[in-house]
């Protein structure tokens, strides 16, 4: 891995010391190459295909046509590191990244309701697979064990502007801005464009814009176990919210956590279980998931795109929200002993005068 990846660090931090000093733009840019097949069945419209490509001093956009393997092949020049963002009709498919010498070899398959992206291995790109292999061991990872590992690549690899995307897409999760400056901090300036800290800068300010606890939730009715649960109904309990998904086995282990924490600790509390499955093989394998525990539960196959996860502000899995029974959030995306704190502080059932088990002592 370190041998395969120094040569094209070197060629990136050059080309971008050279863009910064060529105030004329004398400096030649350097071709790359980004080549594509769409592994999908005819469910999944192509028309109008568009690639914009951010140069960070201006914005180009290229229309793409599939061959009959459904393969384009877009060729394109930097100074630097362009982004380049994947368009249909529908949306953003997906924004990846080229340096100048390299070639982009990606796969674009089907994955429940949407699409993924694959990186086969090819000359120079070291940014696309080592970002894809990172952000899918993130999604393993929890509260402080996430921030241990993204702390130690940042300290680890101080000249690697791969550090610095890795932390730009993990803002939303980490919810910690002053955690995210000290990661750059540990960063050197060439692992650091100006553009980059820009967009980290924006990601900052509109991830401080988000919903915050005692922020209400907006109402919608659910199917949940063949009944309907409607969230702006007046209710005597507070709800614990758990969002997950079958390709996340963090949210997986976490929900079995959840539910046991509430059997064996809460069960006096005036609290019910919600559970959201955003990605699920089929209806039986969800319902094995969640059979024997006590609550309600619901699968959203829209995942990500189901306009009530949107309103929610749902980006990732798993959230775990508590609400009153006013849909005010209380507590969002904490874990742990934070999670404790906000547990105990839900009211307990009504004329509750004891625990109906022992409660096992918490480790200091």
């Amino acid at each position: 891995m370190k041998k395969s990846l120094h040569f094209p660090l070197l060629l990136l931090a050059l080309s971008i010391l050279a863009a910064c000093k060529d105030g004329e733009g004398s400096h030649a840019e350097r071709a790359y190459t980004v080549e594509c097949t769409f592994d999908v069945d005819s469910t999944v419209v192509l028309d109008h295909l568009v690639l914009y490509t951010d140069r960070h001093t201006s914005l180009g956009f290229d229309s793409l046509d599939l061959n009959p393997q459904h393969t384009f092949v877009h060729t394109g020049t930097t100074r630097g590191l362009d982004e380049l963002y994947l368009c249909s009709d529908g949306g953003e498919l997906y924004r990846f990244y080229a340096t100048g010498n390299t070639k982009v070899a990606m796969k674009m398959s089907m994955a429940s309701d949407s699409l993924k992206a694959s990186f086969d291995p090819s000359e120079g790109d070291s940014i696309n697979p080592w970002l894809l292999q990172q952000m899918a061991h993130f999604r393993t990872l929890l509260g402080p064990a996430r921030k241990d590992a993204i702390d130690s690549l940042c300290h680890q690899h101080p000249h690697d502007v791969r550090c610095a995307l890795l932390l730009r897409d993990q803002i939303e999760m980490l919810k910690d801005s002053i955690f995210v400056r000290r990661c750059l901090g540990g960063l050197a300036d060439d692992a650091k464009p100006d553009w980059l800290m820009k967009s980290i800068d924006r990601s900052l300010e509109e991830n401080s814009l988000r919903p915050r606890p005692n922020r209400r939730l907006s109402p919608f009715v659910m199917l949940a176990d063949s009944t309907s649960f409607d969230f702006s109904a007046s209710r005597s309990d507070y709800l614990l919210i758990h969002i997950w998904s079958d390709y996340s086995q963090a949210s997986i282990d976490s929900l079995k956590v959840v539910t046991r924490l509430l059997k064996d600790e809460y069960d006096m509390k005036r609290l019910k279980l919600v559970t959201i499955c955003l990605s699920a093989p089929d209806s039986a394998w969800w319902r094995q998931q969640t059979q024997g525990i006590d609550g309600l539960h619901a699968w959203l196959p829209a995942g990500f795109s189901d306009e009530r996860m949107r309103k929610w502000d749902i980006k990732s899995v798993p959230t775990v929200i508590i609400c009153d029974m006013y849909n005010n959030q209380q507590m969002r995306d904490e874990w742990g002993a934070r999670l404790r704190v906000f547990l105990d502080r839900v009211p307990n059932r009504s004329n509750f005068t004891h625990t109906p088990k022992s409660i096992p002592k918490r480790g200091r």
